[in-house]
């Protein structure tokens, strides 16, 4: 009868304990805002991919929270959060072949999978970072390359977008009603304004050849009020290769980790209440 009245009396503490301790701790947690906020896309084509990643960089802790995000390469992945600090760490699982033998003394091993690629995080930094990782093609040691594109608001506001130059040969650009040069390697932010009575913005793009202008691209893009994004212009002889990406404005509570609590709380310690 004691020993019973004893286990009642831990499991009361326990819970108590939980309710008072560790539930506050969730609790603050998820009030707590993210250090960074990320998209990402793949630059060449046809590529996709599921990764899995820590929104609180804990991964090698046990119970620690994951997420899984897919990223693609026709339009920018769902944001995610992340309130850690140093790299972001993206995992993707693969089942080894058959004439494959797995090595355990690989360092890249991990239970969340292969480490697919690594982000090092700014520092020093105050406020919400926000960027689109621009996943591109592989290193020699397997881990996909990253390159961050500073994608804040105050970078680039709703409605507007960054254009990045990936041209030896400066553009001359019509967006809607912009007008504007965009020399090798640089960007340029731009406001979409619709022409009234037309559908969709103008992107007309030339470049200087013989003292003339030469038109290289002339498309109309679908636009939204609420809608900002970026295009990746690359000159291919007199073709310009035009990437879009873009993503409508939603809050940031439907972030991919948004509130999360660092560790899972659906997993139950079944030996403990026994």
């Amino acid at each position: 009868m004691l020993k019973k009245f004893t286990k009642q009396k831990s499991f009361f503490f326990f819970f108590v304990l939980n309710m008072f301790g560790i539930g506050n701790v969730n609790a603050q947690e998820k009030l707590m805002e993210p250090v960074a906020v990320f998209s990402a896309v793949f630059l060449e084509k046809y590529n996709s991919e599921s990764f899995s990643y820590a929104p609180w960089g804990n991964e090698k802790e046990s119970n620690a929270t994951i997420e899984e995000i897919s990223i693609g390469s026709s339009s920018m992945s769902r944001k995610f959060v992340y309130y850690g600090g140093g790299n972001v760490n993206f995992y993707n699982k693969r089942r080894p072949r058959e004439w494959e033998v797995e090595d355990e003394n690989n360092s890249t091993r991990h239970p969340l999978g292969i480490l697919s690629a690594e982000f090092e995080l700014p520092q020093g930094k105050s406020g919400i970072q926000e960027f689109l990782l621009l996943f591109v093609n592989k290193k020699k040691n397997g881990l996909w390359r990253i390159y961050p594109i500073p994608f804040s608001k105050n970078e680039v506001p709703v409605g507007s977008y960054k254009f990045i130059s990936q041209s030896r040969t400066p553009l001359y650009v019509i967006f809607g009603k912009e007008k504007f040069s965009l020399p090798s390697s640089k960007t340029k932010v731009s406001p979409a304004v619709l022409e009234e009575g037309k559908r969709g913005v103008l992107l007309q793009a030339m470049i200087q050849k013989n003292a003339q202008y030469l038109e290289v691209f002339n498309q109309r893009f679908a636009h939204s009020p609420i809608m900002r994004g970026i295009f990746f212009l690359g000159l291919d002889g007199s073709k310009l290769k035009v990437k879009k990406v873009a993503e409508l404005s939603q809050p940031l509570s439907s972030a991919t980790g948004y509130g999360k609590p660092r560790f899972r709380t659906d997993i139950k310690e079944e030996g403990e209440l026994e």
